[in-house]
């Protein structure tokens, strides 16, 4: 019962990394810190993704930031025509809630269709007095580029970016300590026994 109950906390703790992992399957949004106040951000979409197919708005939001006081939109693309490239610079960006959140915005018709990945560089954040840290994304409309079949492809997942220098534990961090620590005693009484 012991080797059973054991087993099953390690499944547990093992889905719960899994999903926290933020594993994307399709659109990837990454980061660089570029100095002490820049994050630069790089959207890639894999074959056959787009965006605005289902709906008019698609949206990429940042949360669980700090201090940031500016955000830009994308600068450059690697798409080999100019109008799809002009149509992949139009996301508008807002800081909301206290320089805590930005989101990009776009509306209107999406990428286009590529059998290879294409990158949108240079979403930018400026932030004061932060460091380095993690923060949740979620994307909003995009979708395989497939006439009447809705398949989703956003996705959420963690990316750096500025962070508040007195980090506070998350519940989920803690949760998954706990469960790590609790699997460590259970092994090392075992041992004992």
């Amino acid at each position: 019962m012991k080797t059973q109950s054991l087993k099953v906390m390690i499944l547990t703790a093992e889905f719960i990394l899994a999903i926290c992992s933020g594993q994307a399957l399709a659109v990837q949004f990454t980061a660089s810190q570029m100095d002490s106040t820049h994050w630069d951000y790089t959207l890639t979409y894999d074959s056959e993704d787009n965006y605005s197919i289902f709906q008019n708005q698609t949206t990429i939001t940042l949360t669980g930031l700090y201090g940031v006081v500016s955000a830009t939109g994308p600068t450059s693309t690697s798409f080999p025509d100019s109008t799809i490239s002009n149509v992949n610079l139009a996301w508008t960006p807002q800081v909301l809630n206290n320089g805590t959140e930005v989101q990009w915005t776009h509306i209107g018709p999406g990428t286009g269709n590529f059998s290879i990945p294409m990158y949108v560089y240079g979403f930018d954040i400026i932030a004061n007095d932060a460091v380095n840290g993690s923060a949740q994304f979620a994307t909003s409309g995009f979708a395989l580029d497939k006439i009447n079949t809705p398949n989703s492809r956003d996705i959420l997942g963690m990316v750096n970016g500025p962070a508040s220098p007195f980090p506070i534990p998350e519940p989920a961090t803690m949760l998954l300590f706990g469960t790590g620590i609790t699997g460590l005693a259970g092994i090392a009484r075992r041992k004992r026994s």
